[in-house]
């Protein structure tokens, strides 16, 4: 008896030891050193097996199985720029959305997994994950919908194969489930933030989305080698077994670049464990637009980046890859507290220790405590200083920064800065914003978008919108006839051009905009109509939103607007580019703020749209924030005299003062009637 207790008293000893040893080690190698590991491994396919980069027939290299044999890529997966199609991550503060741009149909519709207000799900508008890698996979990187793939509908062992355009044909989510195989998953690829050798190219990477060839996208990119072959030219029913046997029709082949791999058949990768801000700056750049905009080379960067920080100096995460974003209130996924990377934590400390990477505190001499209470940080220091207009600009996620371009000028969507909004918090902060438009279904007081390719081809023949052209050019477009021309000019009817007077040019203008109005309103008719096709039910009717307004028909040949609050602009905050203490809100006194017109409150938003507008809704600052003109107006003329006041106060206090100790030395003589009496 004994016996078998030593010998279970062992088993369980030699149980907890190991268990033990399991909770302190991991099959996830590190470290845990300051030094830069040198990343001499081998390359892993898609499907988990050894890739030998000196075959003519190699595989392209997963990021998933390559990666993933050192680095917890199931943990990297779910970080914050991953996770936005997993319906159990959490939404965090609104920012901004992905927008669908549609030249054709005049659409810009924001879109997002994560449920903010004011934008759309791709997936409730019939917008796929693969329809989404497609459109937006230039600032993609790579996981989330370009993992998305769903298996293929099981279609009986004998099945013939169903003509096209029967109604028997496949459905979108067969073909697409087809063309998922084709093309390979697009992994999350970590040297778009982890590579250090500079020769990452996201244009590559674009390159092979836009021909569907997903998998082989991290090695193009990087540089490891090249690719030839496109899958978006390869049929639906393409079987990659039968390749040699046709050769028409072949996948994308790989030939890995001789000088990246060493003896033992191992490629080097040039890694950084802290991504540099070349990486961030990809989708995170922006640029102002417009007459106004100042030149580019004038420009100051962020002060922070001046001052030798890194974006990942306070945007910074753990394995998990939940990025922290830096506002305040932000509650991290891992339960850390990460106050002292907000604006008020780090400078202001609150408690939470702050002063971090050598933060000063500020003294805002001057300042009434009170503005502290309703002014954000961001308010005073971030973006474009307030001027009479709001300005515009491009960003990487809805313009395509970083990709070249022979676009110039501004393009859509059209989105303003700053605009001061009030938070939940009372606080006003700087927002970004962006008017949806797109063709809708009205049912009842709801409007529902329709999906954007639905209605290009739905309208196509009646909008008529030319590649390269834009969509309010082609709405406007018009031409005046010889008889009209004769009836404005009269006699003058053949006289060129650069011969006409100022005052004839102005006349012919004119006649051809309110001709380009009456062509946008008969498009603008007709393409509802169009439309009705789309609407089923007897209590719908199809819409237009734009630029704050939605168009509906009016008889027959006829339409009418109205406001409606899908029509609302969306908003997001935004933190950078950071201002010195010098350039902020208030540096030059009390007056940048408190006196009439100041664009702080005054400054004008136009809404915009693709659709031409005569009569564009526009607000001022402070209708957008809320305020009260009068009391914002009676403020701000008590400015006006404020210095008179001071010196009126001052002098009035020295009269008082001096009256003061006139008589407290009289009471001081009544003490001593001697002194009374002389």
């Amino acid at each position: 008896m004994f016996r078998y207790s030593m010998v279970l008293s062992l088993l369980i000893t030699s149980a907890c030891i190991n268990l033990s040893r399991a909770a302190d080690e991991s099959r996830f190698t590190k470290t845990g050193s300051r030094s830069q590991y040198v990343h001499w491994i081998d390359l892993y396919d898609a499907e988990d097996r050894i890739i030998d980069p000196s075959s003519e027939t190699a595989a392209p290299y997963s990021p998933q199985f390559t990666c993933g044999r050192c680095h917890d890529y199931a943990a990297i997966a779910g970080g914050h720029h991953f996770n936005a199609i997993r319906k159990d991550a959490a939404p965090g503060r609104p920012g901004e959305p992905w927008i669908w741009t549609d030249p054709r149909t005049g659409t810009q519709i924001p879109l997002s997994y994560r449920g903010w207000p004011g934008t759309y799900d791709p997936g409730a508008l019939g917008i796929s994950a693969r329809d989404f890698v497609l459109k937006f996979g230039r600032q993609l990187p790579g996981g989330g919908p370009g993992e998305a793939a769903a298996a293929a509908p099981k279609a009986a062992p004998d099945a013939a194969k169903p003509k096209e355009g029967s109604k028997d044909e496949p459905s979108k989510a067969a073909k697409e489930a087809q063309r998922w195989k084709l093309s390979g998953l697009l992994n999350v690829d970590c040297m778009i933030c982890h590579g250090n050798s500079h020769q990452y190219s996201q244009e590559a990477w674009w390159n092979q989305i836009q021909r569907e060839n997903f998998a082989w996208a991290p090695t193009a990119a990087l540089g490891l080698g090249s690719v030839e072959g496109d899958v978006s030219k390869l049929p639906d029913d393409f079987d990659p077994a039968q390749a040699k046997a046709d050769s028409r029709h072949k996948l994308p082949s790989t030939k890995y670049t001789p000088a990246r791999i060493n003896g033992e058949k191992k490629v080097f990768f040039d890694v950084v464990r802290k991504s540099n801000d070349n990486a961030c700056y990809y989708c995170h750049s922006t640029l102002y637009v417009g007459e106004e905009a100042p030149p580019e080379w004038t420009r100051d960067e962020d002060v922070h980046l001046r001052a030798g920080f890194t974006c990942a100096d306070c945007h910074s995460n753990e394995i998990a890859h939940h990025t922290v974003r830096g506002f305040e209130g932000e509650v991290h996924p891992t339960g850390q507290d990460v106050a002292t990377l907000s604006c008020r934590g780090c400078h202001m400390n609150d408690g939470h220790g702050g002063g971090r990477m050598g933060a000063p505190k500020p003294l805002h001499r001057g300042l009434p405590p009170v503005h502290l209470e309703k002014l954000s940080c961001t308010a005073c220091h971030c973006g474009p200083e307030p001027k009479e207009h709001t300005a515009l600009v491009h960003t990487s996620m809805a313009h395509g920064l970083g990709i070249p371009s022979h676009e110039a000028g501004p393009q859509p969507p059209g989105i303003a800065t700053s605009v001061m909004l009030r938070g939940g918090d009372d606080m006003l902060y700087p927002h970004r914003i962006v008017w949806p438009a797109f063709w809708a279904k009205k049912t009842g007081d709801a409007i529902v978008p329709f999906n954007p390719d639905e209605v290009y081809e739905a309208t196509r023949k009646t909008l008529r919108v030319r590649r390269g052209s834009g969509f309010r050019e082609t709405m406007m477009e018009a031409k005046l006839s010889a008889d009209d021309k004769k009836a404005i000019l009269g006699e003058r009817t053949g006289v060129k051009d650069e011969e006409l007077t100022a005052e004839e040019k102005a006349k012919l203008e004119q006649a051809i905009a309110e001709r380009g109005r009456e062509s946008w309103r008969q498009k603008l008719v007709a393409a509802l109509g169009d439309l009705k096709k789309l609407v089923t039910a007897a209590d719908a009717e199809p819409v237009l939103v734009s630029a704050g307004k939605v168009y509906r028909l009016s008889g027959e040949d006829d339409v009418e607007s109205f406001e409606h609050d899908a029509a609302k602009p969306y908003t997001w905050k935004f933190g950078h580019d950071v201002r010195p203490a010098r350039l902020s809100l208030g540096a030059k006194g009390c007056y940048d703020c408190h006196t009439l017109g100041a664009p702080l409150f005054e400054s004008i938003v136009t809404a915009s749209g693709q659709a031409p507008d005569d009569a564009p809704i526009t607000r001022t600052m402070h209708q957008m924030a809320g305020y009260d003109k009068l009391k914002l107006d009676a403020w701000a003329v008590s400015f006006m005299g404020r210095t008179a006041f001071k010196y009126f106060g001052y002098a009035s206090m020295g009269v008082v003062g001096l009256v003061l100790l006139a008589y407290t030395l009289l009471g001081i003589v009544g003490l001593f009637p001697s002194a009374r009496r002389q």
